[in-house]
């Protein structure tokens, strides 16, 4: 979410303060109001809402030359109609945030989300050993944690706090019916390694840019990228396993699960086994968010700006 209010208002505590919580309360109506729609009506009115405010948003630059990024054969019309898709997914995102308890099964309700087990058996899962599940920002965030509770296997989410307080209360109070540990993405090395060696999976998004990180191909092309989860495999032998939630018509999700990640080969140090796992996760997650760009929801700026200039993704 982006700091609507008070961005400018950095510098003045006071302000700012002052901003956020006007934000938050702004949010907060909006809630309140899709609240009072069925699941199905919230969501249509979000896609509506943002997918007219979106493509008038300053972020909108960066969706559309990630996008180009990602489908480098589509056409400038091809594009937006992507980046609108991505704009109409996220205010679904968050026109849905009232109804996460219902969407998943926890109001009595059946669950509106479906597990398909892509190449795998569901029995792999059953020995209960810790794993690393790693997800692209598709379709809605949540329901990968809801799909794993629901197969038995709970595990702890890294988060990302809001940067304005007031509005990260109230989407924490709404993950609440997750029934989740979340572990703050700063610092979150130390609390997944914890969770690891008790017995515990940890979740997390993986394709967002890592400002000072190490370069891997991400879609053909060289992209700072998280080393936690293979970092956290070498150290602990879990197995790192992509999953995605895939948006459908009327507010319904299928959530993917996949093999897990190929082990490095024998005898590599920890460091070039770390880089191979690397390299694989990014093979896999590339080709899910190609699969779906419409439903990536990446409004930041995800390869280095002089490759994605040189590549023509950003105008002018």
């Amino acid at each position: 979410m982006a700091r609507l209010l008070w961005k400018h208002a950095e510098g003045h505590p006071a302000l700012a303060r002052a901003a956020q919580r006007v934000e938050a309360a702004t949010l907060g109506v909006f809630w309140w109001f899709m609240a009072w729609l069925s699941p199905q009506r919230a969501s249509a009115f979000g896609a509506r809402l943002f997918g007219w405010l979106g493509p008038r948003s300053a972020k909108q630059r960066h969706v559309l030359a990630n996008l180009r990024m990602v489908c480098p054969e589509k056409d400038d019309t091809d594009i937006h109609a992507l980046a609108r898709g991505v704009w109409r997914n996220l205010g679904q995102m968050l026109a849905e945030y009232p109804h996460l308890g219902t969407l998943i099964g926890r109001e009595g309700q059946s669950p509106r989300f479906e597990i398909d087990w892509q190449g795998v058996s569901p029995d792999f899962l059953k020995d209960g050993k810790p794993r690393i599940f790693v997800a692209a920002h598709l379709g809605n965030l949540y329901f990968s944690a809801a799909a794993l509770r629901r197969i038995g296997l709970p595990a702890v989410l890294v988060y990302s706090p809001l940067a304005n307080p007031f509005l990260d209360r109230r989407v924490v109070r709404y993950m609440e019916v997750l029934d989740c540990e979340l572990i703050s993405k700063q610092n979150a090395l130390r609390p997944m390694l914890k969770a690891l060696r008790d017995g515990r999976s940890v979740g997390l998004h993986v394709d967002v840019r890592i400002d000072g990180g190490d370069l891997f191909p991400l879609l053909g092309e060289p992209a700072t990228t998280t080393t936690a989860p293979a970092f956290l495999s070498v150290k602990t032998g879990a197995e790192i396993v992509p999953i995605r939630c895939e948006r459908l018509p009327e507010a319904r999700f299928r959530v993917s699960l996949f093999p897990p990640l190929e082990a490095a080969p024998e005898g590599c140090s920890d460091k070039e086994a770390v880089n191979i796992l690397t390299e694989r996760m990014n093979e896999v997650i590339g080709r899910l968010i190609r699969e779906h760009p419409d439903q990536w929801m990446c409004t930041k700026r995800r390869w280095p700006k002089p490759r994605m200039r040189e590549k023509g993704a950003y105008d002018g």
